[in-house]
């Protein structure tokens, strides 16, 4: 499987595609009604939350990794996914990985938000959706790379 830097930069190409295609599909070259749901802040808010969940949300989040130790003194934020989930198990799951990842994430947002008294409801759903889209990607590329490099390295 490989280490936090390559995931990271194997991230980063993937963004960078994802960017274009989503510029592609923005300045009306594709379908014309994802060009409708799409503009330059939509776009910015995807690849920040992909750029913020490749450095600080990832399936490794269950172990002494890079990403938990970004998280510092907060790190105590993800002890309950730390416990629940063992390494390579249910965190590498390509669908219970990004939801336990993003509810988590969620029971630390939410709430804060609401201290700060934001209503949840006026926060952009496309915003939000895209937040997300941008999270899930993330963590689904570095699942789908640690897959495909360990079914590499035990083939040769």
């Amino acid at each position: 499987m490989p280490d936090g830097k390559t995931h990271e930069v194997i991230n980063a190409a993937v963004l960078m595609a994802s960017i274009g295609g989503l510029y592609y599909f923005s300045a009306g070259y594709g379908n014309a009604v994802i060009a409708t749901y799409l503009d330059t802040y939509t776009i910015l808010t995807f690849a920040a939350a992909y750029i913020f969940a490749t450095l600080f949300l990832s399936p490794d989040l269950d172990i002494d990794s890079k990403p938990y130790r970004r998280w510092r003194m907060l790190r105590v934020l993800w002890w309950p996914y730390k416990t629940i989930f063992k390494h390579r198990g249910l965190s590498h799951n390509p669908v219970i990985g990004p939801v336990s990842i993003v509810l988590n994430l969620a029971l630390i947002v939410v709430p804060l938000l609401l201290l700060a008294g934001v209503s949840l409801q006026s926060l952009p759903s496309g915003s939000v959706i895209a937040a997300i889209a941008g999270i899930v990607l993330s963590i689904e590329v570095h699942i789908i790379s640690d897959n495909v490099i360990s079914r590499m390295k035990s083939a040769f």
